[in-house]
C-alpha cells in the first residue's frame, strides 16, 4: 500500500534523520535542474554530479563537524557509468563523492527518483506523486509574496469580461469569459489562502520572539523576519495595489448582477458544458451559480480575516516599540556614564603618563545622600508565597458596553432574518391555499427586502428550514419573467402556501 496513494512508504523518512537538510537541498536542486521544465532524462552519474556540486557550494550541508574546506576538486563524467576527478581528488574529494552517491541512492530507495533501462542506457525519472510534492515544496522555498500580487484586479477584470457577454455574443469571447470566470473562482480561493499565509507568518514570528533568549535575537527577529520579509513583501502586496477593499463593492455587485441575469447564466452554462466542467445543462447552471456565490461570499467575509491580521500586527508592533524603548533606557544608566569616564581617563594616561600623573577630569559632582532610616531601605527578599485559590471578582457593569452589545445583536438579527420572520412575511403576501410568484410580490420596507432575499435563496438552493417547509413550498422558475423592482432584480420563483387538508376538501 502506497503512502497518499502515489508516494512510497519511506518517502518522508529521509527528512527525519541527521542528513535531512542535505536531502532537502539535493532534492530541490535535482528538481530545478532536470524536472522543472523540458523533457530531460538524466543519467545516474549526472544526478550524482549535481549533488556533488551542491555540496561544493554549500559545505555546511554535510555531517556535523565535517567541513571539506575550500576548493573541492572538480569531477567530470567518464563514459556512461563513471565519474572521475579532474585532478587529484584526495581523501576529501573521495568522501564528498561517496556522500553524493549515498544521497542519490537514498532518493531512489525512498521513491523520489526511479531508474529506467532503455537497452544499455539507464536514465533517471521522477514519479508523478513525487513530482507534485516537490513542486509544492519548491514553492514554499521561494518568495511567496510574488504569488499574491494582482489577484483582486484579475478577479475584477474577469467578472467584467463575463458581464460584457450580454452586449456581444461572439463564440471566441464567450469561451474566453467562461475560462475567466472559472479562473476567478480559483483566484478567490487563492486570495483567502494568501491571507491565511500572512496570519500564519505572524504567529510564527510571535513564537520566535517568545523563544528569543536575549535582546539581540529579538531585534534580529523583528528586522529580518517581521519587517524585512513580512511587512515589506506580503503587506506591500496586500495593503497597496492588491487591497481587497479597493474593488470589493464592485466585485460583489458584478457577481450579483451576473447571477440575476438569465442570459448570462445560459451562456456560461453552455461554456461549462463545452469545456467539460459539467455533463448537462442543469449541472452547468448550478456550477455557475456556485462559482458566483463563492466569489461573492469570499469578498463579503474577508473583513474578519483582515481584522485578525491587523490585531496580530498591532501586537507585534507594540512589542517592538516596548523593546526599543527599554533598550534605549538601558543606555542612560550608571554603566553608560562610567564607560565614558573610563575611556576619557585612559586616553589621558596614554597620551602623557608623566604629565597627567595626578590628572583631574571635569565632570559634574552630584551630592551623595546616605539613607540612614530603615524605612528608606529596600525590604529583604522573602520566600515566595504559594498561590491561593480565590473567587473571581465580578465584572463591572458597563451600560455603554451592554447597549452596544444589544445594538449589535439587533443588527445581526435584522440583517440575517430568522425563519420566523420569513414565515410572517410569506404569510402576509401569500394567503392559504394560494400560489404567489415572486414577480408580483411588493417590497415596501428593508425588512421585507431581507425576508424576500432569504426566500429567494431557499428557492435557489432548495434548502428550506423545517419551520417553513411545513407550510410553504418553493420552486425556482428561471425561464419566466424575473422580479424587477426598485429594490432588486432577480429570477422568478414560486411560493405555495399549504393549509389544513380537511378544510380544503370541505
Amino acid at each position: 500500500m502506497s503512502l497518499f496513494r502515489y508516494l512510497s512508504d519511506d518517502a518522508f523518512l529521509i527528512f527525519s534523520r541527521k542528513h535531512r537538510y542535505l536531502y532537502e537541498a539535493a532534492l530541490l536542486e535535482v528538481h530545478e535542474r532536470f524536472f522543472s521544465s523540458g523533457a530531460i532524462f538524466p543519467t545516474p552519474q549526472e544526478v550524482t554530479h549535481v549533488i556533488y556540486d551542491l555540496v561544493a557550494r554549500r559545505p555546511e550541508l554535510l555531517f556535523d563537524g565535517e567541513d571539506p574546506g575550500e576548493g573541492l576538486p572538480e569531477v567530470v563524467s567518464k563514459g556512461r557509468r563513471r565519474l572521475k576527478f579532474a585532478g587529484n581528488g584526495g581523501e576529501t574529494g573521495d568522501r564528498v563523492l561517496r556522500t553524493a552517491k549515498l544521497v542519490y541512492q537514498g532518493l531512489v530507495r525512498t521513491g523520489w527518483l526511479e531508474e529506467e533501462e532503455y537497452g544499455l542506457k539507464i536514465t533517471v525519472d521522477m514519479p508523478m506523486g513525487a513530482l507534485l510534492v516537490v513542486q509544492r515544496l519548491s514553492s514554499l522555498n521561494s518568495d511567496v509574496s510574488q504569488r499574491f500580487g494582482g489577484l483582486v484586479v484579475h478577479i475584477k477584470t474577469s467578472l467584467e469580461l463575463v458581464e460584457g457577454l450580454s452586449a456581444e455574443r461572439s463564440p471566441e469571447k464567450a469561451s474566453t469569459a467562461v475560462h475567466a470566470l472559472r479562473e476567478a473562482r480559483v483566484q478567490a480561493d487563492q486570495f483567502v489562502k494568501t491571507l491565511r499565509a500572512i496570519l500564519s507568518d505572524l504567529k510564527r514570528i510571535r513564537k520566535s520572539l517568545i523563544e528569543s533568549q536575549n535582546l539581540r535575537q529579538k531585534m534580529d527577529t523583528y528586522f529580518e523576519e517581521f519587517i524585512g520579509e513580512l511587512i515589506l513583501k506580503d503587506f506591500q502586496a496586500i495593503l497597496t495595489f492588491n487591497h481587497p477593499y479597493r474593488f470589493r463593492d464592485q466585485i460583489v455587485s458584478t457577481a450579483r448582477r451576473i447571477a440575476y441575469t438569465e442570459d448570462l447564466l445560459a451562456i456560461i452554462a453552455d461554456g461549462y458544458m463545452e469545456i467539460g466542467v459539467s455533463p448537462d445543462a442543469q449541472a452547468a447552471r448550478d456550477e455557475t451559480v456556485s462559482d458566483l456565490l463563492s466569489i461573492e461570499g469570499t469578498f463579503e467575509t474577508v473583513g474578519d480575516m483582515f481584522e485578525r491580521i491587523a490585531q496580530f500586527r498591532r501586537a507585534l508592533e507594540s512589542r517592538l516599540r516596548n523593546t526599543v524603548k527599554y533598550a534605549e533606557q538601558g543606555e542612560r544608566g550608571l554603566a553608560s556614564r562610567a564607560r565614558d569616564l573610563v575611556i576619557r581617563m585612559e586616553s589621558l594616561l596614554l597620551a602623557s603618563p608623566d604629565r597627567y600623573a595626578r590628572a583631574t577630569v571635569p565632570i559634574t559632582i552630584e551630592p551623595v545622600a546616605t539613607p540612614w532610616s530603615e524605612r528608606q531601605l529596600a525590604p529583604q527578599r522573602q520566600a515566595r508565597q504559594p498561590i491561593e485559590a480565590r473567587p473571581l471578582a465580578k465584572r463591572l457593569h458597563d451600560p455603554i458596553y451592554e447597549f452596544r452589545k444589544r445594538m449589535r445583536a439587533d443588527y445581526l438579527e435584522r440583517v440575517s432574518p430568522s425563519p420566523e420572520r420569513v414565515k410572517r412575511f410569506l404569510e402576509r403576501v401569500t394567503p392559504p391555499y394560494h400560489t404567489t410568484e415572486a414577480r408580483f410580490i411588493e417590497i415596501q420596507t428593508v425588512d421585507d427586502f431581507l425576508a424576500f432575499d432569504a426566500a429567494r435563496r431557499y428557492a435557489l438552493t432548495n434548502e428550506v428550514p423545517p419551520l417553513l417547509s411545513r407550510e410553504f413550498e418553493f420552486e425556482y422558475l428561471p425561464g419566466s419573467e424575473p422580479h424587477d423592482s426598485e429594490w432588486l432584480r432577480c429570477s422568478n420563483f414560486v411560493v405555495r402556501r399549504r393549509g389544513d387538508r380537511q378544510r380544503k376538501e370541505a
